[in-house]
């Protein structure tokens, strides 16, 4: 089955281009997903937070609050330590800066690559030039510029741009984390570069609004894609990293089938506050989630897009999608941002396939963090 968008033919399986020359079908298949390991480790240190952004996940679960002990802190070390290298560790919360004991505990006596992912409220020069001592990539939550920000979480610009401030200047290359809720959905795209240019991140990402078992009221899918869309095209023009993009196009332009969107599809062990353990942060249990890939779901199978796919989140998919089906949400924006990569390369390259290297030398830029110790996904691992 050869895909065709405009001048340019696609393959879903081997993930070849050709411009104005149409690519032979030769019927393929992908082959078996390969065996996983444990490829992130997650240790959630506290579900307290110092702000009450309207649509977070950890307040709307109902789950008590609760902060990790050290013994729980060292349970956490050491599945750190027996996880195959080049692992990623994420320290989440709630807030984590509001535990630094566990906090710092964790992230100095475990390997890189490592991301904390904050607030950035509570950020001190003392505890940035700690975090670039550890090789800690942060993940700052910021959802836009004042305005947009401090509508959604509870009025802490000024003091989550200082933040970012101060991991800028002690050298700590770090991330933004944009939730794309409908209070700021008319103004990423305004927003993006401004953020970028205003404190130069290693990448950015811009986050579906995942579901909440209350408050959920999240943009269509249809205005998620036209948001990716200018996400994409500022990205492309700026060689930005744009997490969610990355994903997308680097089995294209490495020519390697994307299996699992998320590690929490097999290969995520999270440690909640108590030390119970599930394989995802909305959930309390370890779940097989394995099959909910686009490889074993039967309403994928002749889609065009699934080899770049992954089948997105199964948290969302479960809830939103039900049954074997997908979030229909990531459906629409992935074919989106796969049609705007074909429309480019057919404008772009000459006529034939394009190979690996082509490719490379275009989009390469998109596919990095520059020098941030991260090696997978923003928040994903996968």
């Amino acid at each position: 089955m050869i895909y065709r968008h405009m001048n340019v033919w696609f393959d879903p399986v081997s993930l070849r281009i050709s411009v104005d020359e149409p690519l032979q079908d030769t019927d393929e298949s992908p082959k078996l997903p390969p065996e996983v390991s444990t490829t992130a480790v997650q240790a959630v240190v506290t579900r307290k937070c110092n702000l009450r952004c309207d649509y977070c996940n950890v307040r709307l679960s109902g789950d008590p609050g609760g902060t990790m002990t050290m013994d729980i802190a060292e349970k956490v070390i050491r599945l750190a330590e027996d996880a195959p290298a080049g692992r990623l560790l994420m320290v989440t919360g709630g807030e984590p800066l509001l535990t630094p004991e566990i906090t710092f505990r964790i992230l100095s006596e475990t390997a890189s690559p490592k991301v904390l992912f904050t607030n950035a409220t509570l950020v001190t020069r003392e505890i940035a030039e700690r975090l670039r001592e550890l090789d800690v990539s942060p993940v700052v939550s910021l959802d836009g510029m004042r305005e947009n920000h401090d509508s959604q979480r509870s009025g802490s610009w000024t003091a989550a741009a200082a933040g970012l401030d101060l991991l800028r200047e002690s050298g700590v290359s770090c991330g933004i984390s944009t939730v794309v809720s409908r209070y700021n959905l008319e103004t990423v795209g305004h927003d993006f570069p401004i953020m970028y240019n205003r404190f130069k991140p290693a990448g950015m990402g811009f986050n579906i609004l995942h579901w909440t078992r209350c408050c959920f009221d999240p943009p269509s899918g249809e205005e998620y894609a036209d948001v990716m869309e200018d996400v994409f095209r500022t990205a492309l023009n700026n060689g930005i990293f744009v997490d969610q993009i990355a994903r997308r196009l680097d089995p294209v332009i490495k020519g390697r089938y994307r299996y699992r969107d998320c590690s929490a599809m097999g290969g995520k062990v999270v440690v909640h506050p108590d030390g119970s353990l599930s394989n995802c942060i909305s959930g309390r249990e370890m779940e097989d989630w394995s099959r909910r890939i686009p490889f074993w779901m039967e309403y994928c199978k002749n889609c065009h897009a699934a080899g770049i796919c992954g089948g997105g989140c199964a948290w969302d998919a479960m809830h939103l999608g039900g049954g074997d089906l997908p979030d229909q949400r990531h459906c629409l924006w992935v074919k989106r941002i796969l049609d705007l990569f074909l429309e480019d390369a057919g404008k772009y390259y000459g006529s034939g396939p394009v190979s690996t290297v082509e490719l490379m030398e275009r989009y390469s830029m998109m596919l990095t963090r520059g020098t941030s110790s991260l090696t997978t996904s923003l928040g994903h691992g996968g």
